[in-house]
C-alpha cells in the first residue's frame, strides 16, 4: 500500500487496508449510480435539461413526489430542481449539493421540507454529469460549483429579501460545497461572501485521500475503478500527474479561507464504509482553527433508521456469509442522501432546520448515540 504510506494518517491507512481486503471478497457498495434501466432512455434527454426522475433505476425515487418542484432549466439556469416557499419575501436560501451517483431527483423531499419552513431551496445537477457508463456518472466538482453559484445568484436577485444563504451538502456534495465556499466567484452583488452557513454530512473533505482509496480498491472493485476514472477526468490526470488540481479542490486544505463563515456543522457516522470518518474530523479541526463556530456530530448506532453502507459490514459480511450468517452492522454507516430516516442524514437535516429556525452554533463535539 505505497499510496497509504505516502503521507496519509495512520488511522486512515488502517481503514483503507481493511476495506481493500474485504472489498476483494465482497465488492464495495456504490453511492447510488448503477446500470441505466433497460431501453437506454436516459441517454435521449437533451443536454441542458433535467433527467425525468422516473427514468432513473433507483426504486426509492419513485416514492417521492414532484409536488411543488420546479425545473431550474425553465428559469434559464443549468439543470436542477428548486422549491419556493409561500412567502413572497423569503429571507433564507438553501443551496443543496448532491453526492456521487445522484442528482437533484434524490433531493426532492429535502427541497419540499425546506420550502415548507419558509426558505427558497435549490439543488443543481452539475453540468457534465453523464448517464453512461453508469447513471449520474462524473465527479463534477468544478461544474457543480459553477452551476450552484449561478443558481444562488439568480435567487438572490429574484428575492432581494434573502439575507442568509446556507450550503447543505452530503458525501461528494461536501467536496463541491466546500470548494464553492472558497471559490472567488462566490460573492454577492455587493462583493460580500455568497454563503453564510455550511452543513456537511459524511463529507469528502480531503479529495487526495478519497482518490487514493478509490485507486487502492480499483483492481478488485469495479466501483472503485469508476470513481478513480471520474476523479482523474475531473482533475486532468492522476494525483501524481496533476497534484495542484487535487489540492485546489480539497476543502480541508483551504479551511483558513472559510474564516468568514458564521457557522459550520459537520456530521459523520462512525462506521462509514465509503468516506472515512476522519475526513469530517480533519475539516472540523481546520474550521475551528480558522475561528469558525463549528460543531461536529459523530453518530454511533443506527437508531431506528437504515444502517447505510458500513465498513464493518464490508469487512465482516463475507466471513458471516461463509458460515451461512448475515451480518448487519449496528453502527451508523454512509447514508443515502435522499433518506429522511438514516441517522446521519436525519441529524444533518435536523441541524439545518435548527439553523433556519435561528439556532446558533458553538465550537465543539456532540456524540449522537443512536441507541
Amino acid at each position: 500500500m505505497s499510496q497509504c504510506l505516502a503521507g496519509a494518517s495512520a488511522s486512515w491507512c488502517r481503514w483503507i487496508v481493511a476495506v481493500v481486503i474485504a472489498a476483494g471478497v465482497q465488492g464495495l457498495v456504490a453511492c447510488g449510480g448503477s446500470a441505466p434501466p433497460a431501453g437506454g432512455s436516459l441517454t435521449s434527454i437533451p443536454k441542458g435539461q433535467e433527467i425525468p426522475c422516473e427514468l432513473h433505476s433507483d426504486p426509492r425515487l419513485a416514492e417521492m413526489s414532484d409536488a411543488g418542484i420546479g425545473l431550474a432549466s425553465a428559469l434559464g439556469l443549468p439543470p436542477g430542481r428548486y422549491a419556493l416557499p409561500a412567502s413572497a419575501a423569503p429571507t433564507q436560501l438553501v443551496v443543496m449539493f448532491h453526492g456521487h451517483g445522484n442528482d437533484s431527483c434524490s433531493w426532492r423531499r429535502h427541497l419540499q421540507s425546506v420550502a415548507a419552513l419558509g426558505a427558497v431551496a435549490v439543488a443543481m445537477d452539475y453540468s457534465g454529469q453523464a448517464q453512461t457508463p453508469i447513471e449520474n456518472y462524473g465527479w463534477c466538482v468544478r461544474a457543480g460549483v459553477a452551476d450552484s453559484i449561478v443558481a444562488a445568484r439568480y435567487f438572490l436577485n429574484r428575492y432581494p429579501s434573502i439575507q442568509q444563504v446556507y450550503a447543505f451538502s452530503i458525501s461528494m456534495g461536501a467536496n463541491v460545497a466546500g470548494y464553492a465556499l472558497y471559490s472567488p466567484l462566490a460573492t454577492r452583488a455587493d462583493g460580500s461572501p455568497l454563503f453564510d452557513h455550511w452543513v456537511a454530512a459524511e463529507g469528502v473533505h480531503n479529495l487526495a485521500e478519497q482518490y487514493l482509496l478509490a485507486r487502492a480498491i480499483a483492481p478488485v472493485v469495479p466501483d472503485g475503478a469508476v470513481a478513480q476514472q471520474e476523479i482523474e477526468i475531473e482533475n486532468g490526470g492522476s494525483i501524481e500527474q496533476a497534484p495542484q488540481a487535487y489540492t485546489e479542490i480539497s476543502p480541508v486544505l483551504h479551511a483558513q479561507k472559510l474564516a468568514y463563515l458564521k457557522s459550520a456543522v459537520l456530521i459523520h457516522g462512525i462506521d462509514d464504509g465509503l468516506v472515512p470518518t476522519t475526513q469530517s474530523r480533519e475539516m472540523f479541526l481546520g474550521l475551528a482553527a480558522a475561528g469558525v463556530p463549528t460543531r461536529l456530530y459523530t453518530v454511533g448506532a443506527t437508531g431506528t433508521g437504515e444502517t447505510g453502507t458500513t465498513a464493518t459490514s464490508i469487512a465482516l459480511g463475507p466471513l458471516a456469509g461463509a458460515v451461512g450468517q448475515n451480518y448487519q452492522s449496528p453502527l451508523a454507516g454512509h447514508g443515502w442522501e435522499g433518506s429522511e430516516t438514516q441517522l446521519v442524514i436525519r441529524t444533518a437535516l435536523d441541524q439545518l432546520y435548527a439553523l433556519l429556525g435561528g439556532a446558533s452554533v458553538s465550537t465543539g463535539e456532540t456524540p449522537v448515540p443512536g441507541l
